[in-house]
């Protein structure tokens, strides 16, 4: 629970990532047609490690089946929120306000999330447990 914590406040502080400064290039130089791939590899190359240790902390404490079940609604769940939010990126205004705004999004969302591991699996009374 603490990584989620760490990048919410990291994401808060610097507003540097560069996998976003290089996709905003990579779409102006060539367009919409490519976009989905190097999204995908933008993120992978430049934000993997955040990915990795953003959701490991949460799948480790889950059993192979709920595992599996978490990734399959996951993957669904992506396809749905993409959607929806291209939608609303089209409504005038709204897609303005996300921008503006999205830096202090994902930090609530890393920090609620770390904060939701911490407590789910208390792990506040087992650090308690070994000081006490």
């Amino acid at each position: 629970g603490l990584i989620p914590i760490y990048f919410g406040i990291k994401v808060a502080i610097y507003d540097d990532c560069e996998g976003e400064k290089r996709a905003k290039k990579e779409l102006n130089e060539k367009g919409l047609s490519k976009l989905v791939g190097t999204v995908a590899i933008v993120t992978i190359a430049s934000c993997g490690a955040d990915n990795i240790g953003f959701f490991v902390p949460y799948f480790v404490t889950l059993s192979v089946t709920n595992l599996l079940l978490t990734l399959f609604v996951f993957l669904i769940l992506i396809f749905f929120l993409v959607f929806t939010a291209q939608k609303l990126a089209n409504i005038p205004g709204i897609g303005e306000i996300v921008e503006k705004f999205s830096r202090w999004i994902m930090a609530i969302i890393y920090i609620a999330l770390g904060l939701f591991i911490i407590i789910e699996n208390d792990t506040i009374q087992t650090i308690l447990g070994f000081i006490f």
